[in-house]
């Protein structure tokens, strides 16, 4: 399933639910599990019930595991067999929403984010930016990464302000693994089991900002850091819906194809990922864990750079698209 955050208006004033895409409609997940709990287990407290197992946001509906999927999925199932009409949740609100009636956020605060340094192509076509003359022979012995901002975060269709500083500014055209499950010392060969699902990352980068940044052999710290710089949606889409081992990706710049992948690209898989960053180190619930970007996926590789008023659309097979526009 495609698991969104969504934001509806209240009385109270905007608030964030947890929902499901298909079909171009959002379903409130927790509103149609408690119906089902009503309807088919007599339970008169069904919607507290309901909001305990799903949570009330994306990173309790991630940290409720198994039972939160298997609640949605009983959810979904019970509400195929109702007339519309009759899909009522509590207190009369709406259960089913067309995507025109709501507001997609950022469908997780991450807990963490840690971004890799993974295809082979990206990081030669890059070498200059991040002073280096040849790829160091460490990249194919162990997979490089650094933890960005995951406070900082933009959802589709955000409008991301330029900062204040830095002139070049640039897409990366990623994905990411959410994790689900805590863990440490993984094996590869275990890792699917530790995987919520996925979801597509675009970390805005100041290009020339990053290259004094990178002097300090500290790696990126402000030039991928500010309001709304690393966005993530639209959706997750879960594990048990889709193969991340040969899709698509695509990034368009107001309509123009800019970069064209496929996740082929990546050195390291995100098993291989997970294996290597779960070291004497924990693994929790809603950590994500980012592809890198593919070949050819950025405008420092084709010397072309984001102008005010651009709009970004990420592309990914089996996720959707991330669109964004650049305000100045």
């Amino acid at each position: 399933m495609k698991v969104v955050t969504y934001q509806i208006s209240s009385p109270m004033g905007p608030i964030q639910r947890v929902g499901v895409l298909r079909n171009q409609e959002i379903v409130d997940v927790v509103q149609a599990y408690a119906l089902y709990l009503q309807e088919r287990k007599s339970n008169h407290r069904a919607y507290e019930t309901a909001q305990a197992v799903l949570g009330e946001t994306m990173l309790s509906f991630i940290q409720g595991g198994q039972s939160s999927l298997e609640a949605a999925k009983i959810a979904l199932d019970f509400l195929d067999t109702k007339p519309r009409e009759q899909s009522i949740g509590n207190a009369g609100q709406k259960i089913i929403y067309s995507e025109d009636e709501v507001e997609l956020q950022a469908p997780l605060k991450p807990v963490s984010i840690r971004d890799s340094l993974n295809c082979e192509t990206h990081f030669r076509n890059c070498l200059k930016v991040v002073g280096l003359s040849e790829i160091p022979a460490l990249f194919y012995e162990r997979p490089y990464y650094y933890r960005t901002s995951h406070t900082a975060i933009g959802g589709p269709g955000n409008e991301i302000p330029w900062p204040g500083f830095g002139e070049k500014l640039d897409y990366e055209l990623e994905f990411a693994v959410i994790i689900g499950k805590e863990g440490t010392n993984i094996p590869a060969e275990r890792a699917h089991e530790f995987i919520f699902g996925y979801t597509i990352f675009n970390d805005i980068s100041i290009r020339d900002y990053q290259s004094s940044d990178m002097l300090t052999t500290m790696g990126p710290s402000k030039c991928k850091n500010f309001t709304l710089g690393n966005i993530i949606g639209p959706c997750i889409t879960t594990s048990d819906e889709m193969d991340p081992s040969d899709i698509h990706l695509q990034a368009r710049v107001n309509g123009e194809i800019w970069s064209d992948s496929r996740s082929t690209d990546m050195h390291y898989s995100f098993a291989q990922l997970i294996e290597f960053i779960s070291k004497e180190e924990t693994l929790y619930p809603g950590e994500m864990i980012c592809s890198g970007t593919m070949a050819f996926g950025c405008g420092l590789e084709l010397n072309r750079f984001l102008a005010p008023n651009d709009v970004i659309e990420l592309e990914v097979e089996g996720i959707g698209v991330l669109r964004n526009k650049m305000i100045r």
